[in-house]
């Protein structure tokens, strides 16, 4: 009976010594390489272009670099800080839809991405791995802990389109038009992203974890790309911004078919350059390094 009795006593304490670890390894940071792609007017597949997943093209696919700082709620729920650095690209080449095949434009843009997201694990954020030995029988831990992820950020962009040998800067030329008679003004180099994702994490041992990600960002802005509405004249665009704003707002390989219809009476038909129904939205798939820090641990952890 006493042996019984200390048995559970003992496990009792285990228990709840397990139950408090993780507020030993609140604090973490990640640092992680990975992929980009684009998702809106430019490149795209077949039909109207979107900000979904159809749109989708590997030829669009570029670096991104990400680090983060955590801190665990309880075992289940985190806050997490994160920063990207990417770079965006859209090219109406590559696609098959035949207008935006002859619209001819194309951008890339570095982008910045600072955010605050709730990390949510359905199965815990282990504090220790979990080990399976020979010879010993037991419930089978997860090898790999899924994890979800919502928040919200601020995105910095600057697009740029390839002509006469360099990349020239987009949002200064208004190419829609913008600034000039009846077109808003120019839009800002900054948006509202609301990022959202789901991963699995590997936990090496106490401190150290690998994970992969997958995410999207949807955006406030149509502007990632330089692309929105309509087109603008060219004759005005030349007199008021200069000849290569001119010159990309409209690279058409098939004149006359893109651009501004102007009647004999004054009347002008702005034909469509973008689609305004859907804004800008972009992808990550992410490898991340994770390394916990033991509670009164002060020193950055060498890799």
């Amino acid at each position: 009976m006493k042996k019984l009795l200390l048995a559970f006593i003992f496990f009792s304490l285990a228990q709840s010594v397990g139950a408090q670890a993780w507020k030993t390894v609140r604090h973490e940071v990640s640092f992680g390489v990975g992929a980009s792609n684009f998702l809106g007017d430019l490149g795209g597949a077949k039909g109207i272009g979107t900000h979904g997943i159809k749109d989708l093209k590997f030829q669009a696919t570029r670096p991104t670099v990400s680090a983060g700082y955590k801190y665990m709620l309880n075992p289940y729920l985190s806050v997490k800080g994160n920063v990207i650095w990417s770079l965006l690209s859209g090219d109406d080449a590559v696609t098959k839809n035949l207008i935006r095949n002859n619209r001819n434009l194309s951008f890339r843009s570095n982008i910045g991405e600072a955010s605050a997201l709730l990390e949510y694990f359905p199965y815990a954020d282990r504090v220790n791995p979990r080990y399976k030995l020979k010879g010993v029988r037991g419930n089978k831990a997860f090898s790999l802990t899924p994890f979800f992820y919502a928040g919200v950020g601020v995105t910095f962009f600057n697009p740029k389109a390839y002509y006469d040998g360099s990349w020239v800067a987009l949002q200064p030329l208004g190419t829609e038009g913008q600034g000039l008679a009846g077109r808003p003004d120019k839009y800002k180099r900054y948006t509202i992203a609301v990022p959202m994702g789901a991963g699995l994490k590997y936990r090496i041992d106490k401190q150290l974890a690998l994970s992969f990600e997958l995410s999207l960002r949807y955006t406030a802005t149509d502007y990632i790309d330089d692309v929105s509405t309509s087109y603008y004249l060219t004759d005005e665009i030349a007199a008021n911004y200069g000849d290569v704003a001119a010159a990309l707002s409209d690279r058409s390989l098939e004149p006359g078919v893109n651009g501004v219809i102007e009647y004999a009476d004054g009347r002008n038909n702005y034909l469509q350059r973008g689609d305004p129904k859907y804004n800008d939205a972009y992808m990550f798939g992410i490898f991340s390094i994770h390394y916990r820090f033991m509670k009164g641990q002060t020193f950055i952890p060498k890799f």
